[in-house]
């Protein structure tokens, strides 16, 4: 794969990384809703360590696929507004 996927993957990565240090959950999310949400919260994490792992090893696609998965996740729990965060810029700000 190019350097080109390897510099998104990595980009991505950081992304996600900031987004799950800075999301919060909805405070008037029921138990139920909240435990669900952590489940959902908890693939996204897994998914963006699977991609640190492809991309170490190599596999520039699959980690730019595994991460792309995690923001998905994010993104889906940030538009049902159970959880809040801002996505930071791919340029780094």
């Amino acid at each position: 794969m190019t350097d080109e996927t390897e510099s998104l993957a990595k980009k991505y990565i950081s992304a996600v990384e900031a987004a799950l240090e800075e999301l919060r959950s909805n405070e008037f999310l029921s138990d139920s809703a909240r435990d669900k949400s952590e489940l959902i919260i908890d693939a996204a994490r897994r998914y963006m360590n699977d991609a640190r792992y492809y991309l170490e090893s190599g596999r520039k696609a699959t980690a730019l696929a595994s991460v792309s998965y995690a923001e998905g996740l994010l993104d889906a729990l940030r538009m049902l507004e159970l959880v809040s965060f801002d996505w930071r810029r791919m340029d780094g700000t």
